[in-house]
């Protein structure tokens, strides 16, 4: 049985997820700071969000986005969307990574 990422479960995201994982590391960053600053302006309550992600943070690092600090912030934020928020959220960040990585989904 092949391992299943949590970004793989949905096609649009995973093809998302690769542009961001295979872009340059400054591009990368400026990417995460997009996705970090769309998820902040949605969240009602920021701290509580945060903690919940703190809390379910694994200390392992093994994962292309556990390079910095800001990959893992903005990777864990969107995994731990509500699956209502991370529907509306998809679109803005697939458009994030089209413009930064000047890629277009067919």
């Amino acid at each position: 049985m092949a391992f299943q990422r949590w970004y793989d479960k949905n096609e649009k995201l995973q093809k998302a997820m690769g542009l961001f994982e295979h872009a340059n590391l400054s591009m990368q960053d400026e990417i995460a700071d997009d996705i970090i600053q769309l998820i902040i302006d949605r969240q009602n309550d920021i701290d509580n969000f945060i903690q919940i992600i703190n809390s379910q943070v694994s200390p392992l690092r093994r994962r292309w986005y556990d390079r910095n600090e800001n990959l893992l912030s903005s990777v864990e934020m969107l995994k731990h969307l509500e699956k209502i928020e991370e529907k509306e959220l998809l679109n803005e960040m697939i458009n994030v990574i089209m413009d930064k990585t000047d890629t277009e989904f067919i």
